[in-house]
């Protein structure tokens, strides 16, 4: 599905399956916001965690800066897993049709995945 940890690829590799889904800008709207609930939840738990560990006297600068942290490292490293569960709980409601598996044009390959497809030479 993705091409590298940041770079979703048009389609399935195997059988053509257009991960756009017929949406305009907005589909991924949803897996961001899965994405912001999940760092949200864990943040809350770890600082629930650690302020049961540390009571009565929590570190407050630790743990501004562990949090901080926290907020730019966990939706970095949620991001891929957010856009397939995204993917997966669309597809549970609205399952696959023949137009989802047209094969892409050269347009969309570049315009997806920013690299110009190879040409074959003489």
């Amino acid at each position: 599905m993705f091409g590298g940890w940041f770079t979703l690829n048009a389609r399935c590799g195997e059988c053509g399956f257009s991960f756009e889904r017929n949406e305009e800008d907005d589909y991924w709207l949803g897996a961001y916001l899965l994405n912001f609930i999940a760092t949200e939840v864990i943040f809350a738990l770890l600082l629930l965690a650690a302020l049961l560990a540390t009571w009565p006297s929590p570190p407050w600068s630790f743990l501004l800066w562990m949090g901080a942290g926290q907020m730019i490292v966990t939706p970095i490293v949620l991001y891929p897993f957010s856009k397939a569960l995204w993917l997966a709980g669309d597809l549970i409601f609205r399952p696959p049709i023949a137009a989802d598996f047209t094969p892409p044009s050269s347009d969309e390959v570049v315009a997806v995945g920013g690299i110009e497809p190879p040409t074959r030479g003489l």
